[in-house]
């Protein structure tokens, strides 16, 4: 790593770590406040906002590499621009809210602003992609840049799970960036796994704060501004976008499942892969440490897309079986709970006897029962008294037993067993 990364990479971290309970504090007083509703995955109300430490750590990271390389430092525009636009965009949300349609109107246009940007420092550099790569990236990335940014702030919603995806991210950009040669991808990437490393403890495993919109808006726009450049300069599409495979496939396919279902698409949901895990019972740190090993899995596999096309259909068919994998296990775990739940416990508790009507209640050694037929008022009295207590039944020989000679342990196993019945 070069000086003027190593330097960069330390400072970003180090003002994300830093900065971060300052702006806890800061967050508390603005009433910046996550409440549990519905929706949420957490238990206790908690303050949001914290990606201004992430925005804070890339402007120092940035600035760093800018004065430690002088003239020779990578060309970071795009990826400043991005996180300032989209950080601003967040910040506005978290603090004071912004209707939908206006928030989608100021995604679209800060991501034409920045295709245009890293179009420019594409076609302006050196080596200059090729014409059909400067189209395609022209028409599509304001679509992927704003779809993107809202991926990543659908996927933020449990511990740590967007800290470690963005860590992940960073540095599997950074080398694929240094691996083509390409400065400003390496650069950007290794800012993006500082901060999020920066952030994680404040996150992870227990929160006591957010990324908030500000967070996951920032970290999803120059995750996407990143993919964007290594597509310029030549890496395989399966590699860009190997880091952020789950989350597009997470999404896209709840995204299908609701519409499928007559749901409506667009409002506050818990129905992603991730959050059916927390439902069925997984804890944070469980479902966090799945999506982190997964993404690594797919992220291995795309290195096949360097090689020859067998090997790289193989893997890409690889990587698509182990998505599909980790998209059924919240249906196979919810499966397992239920079928353990109903599961019937007389394997393991003995059978409770239940006293049979047709057995005749036992008499002590003294005692008579009188041959007449038509037993007296009191004895009737005490016999259904007897009948109630005991759980028998009035035609059997235990109704016409006086109260008296009814055995203390007949009461109370009567009792039992016909709570256990029930």
């Amino acid at each position: 790593m070069q000086p003027a990364l190593a330097a960069a990479c330390v400072t970003a971290c180090g003002a994300t770590a830093v900065t971060t309970p300052v702006v806890l504090a800061a967050m508390r007083r603005l009433a910046a406040i996550d409440e549990v509703t519905a929706r949420s995955s957490h238990r206790a109300p908690t303050v949001r906002g914290g990606g201004v430490a992430v925005v804070l750590g890339l402007f120092v990271g940035v600035l760093t590499a800018v004065l430690v390389a002088k003239h020779d430092g990578p060309n970071l525009l795009p990826f400043t621009a991005a996180a300032t636009l989209f950080g601003l965009i967040g910040l506005a949300e978290d603090v004071g809210g912004v209707t939908a349609m206006r928030r989608l109107a100021l995604h679209v246009a800060a991501a034409f602003v920045i295709t245009a940007m890293t179009v420019l420092a594409a076609v302006l550099g050196d080596p200059t992609p090729g014409l059909a790569a400067v189209l395609a990236v022209t028409v599509c990335a304001p679509l992927w840049i704003t779809g993107f940014v809202n991926v990543f702030n659908f996927m933020d919603g449990i511990n740590g799970i967007s800290g470690m995806s963005a860590a992940l991210a960073g540095g599997t950009l950074a080398a694929l960036g240094a691996l083509r040669d390409a400065p400003a991808v390496s650069a950007g990437g290794i800012l993006v796994a500082a901060t999020a490393l920066g952030f994680l403890p404040y996150n992870f495993p227990r929160a006591r704060i957010f990324l908030g919109d500000v967070g996951s808006y920032t970290l999803g726009a120059v995750i996407a501004v990143l993919t964007t450049q290594a597509v310029l300069v030549g890496v395989p599409l399966e590699a860009a976008l190997a880091p952020s495979a789950l989350y597009l496939a997470d999404t896209s396919v709840t995204l299908l499942r609701r519409v499928r279902a007559g749901e409506p698409w667009h409002t506050a949901h818990r129905s992603h892969a991730y959050q059916r895990l927390t439902i069925a019972g997984w804890t944070h740190p469980q479902v966090t440490g799945l999506v982190a090993g997964v993404s690594t899995i797919v992220v291995a596999l795309s290195l096949a897309s360097f090689g020859p096309w067998p090997g790289r259909l193989t893997a890409d068919l690889a990587a698509a079986v182990v998505l599909a994998g980790y998209l059924r296990l919240p249906d196979r775990v919810t499966l397992a709970t239920v079928t353990a739940a109903t599961t019937p416990s007389s394997a393991t508790a003995p059978p409770t006897a239940t006293p049979s009507a047709a057995t005749p209640s036992p008499t002590l050694p003294t005692q008579r029962v009188a041959p007449s037929a038509s037993p007296s008022p009191a004895a009737g009295a005490t016999a259904g008294v007897s009948g109630d207590t005991s759980g028998g039944t009035s035609g059997s020989p235990a109704a016409s037993t006086p109260a008296a000679s009814t055995p203390a342990g007949r009461t109370s196993a009567g009792r039992t067993s016909g709570r256990d019945a029930s």
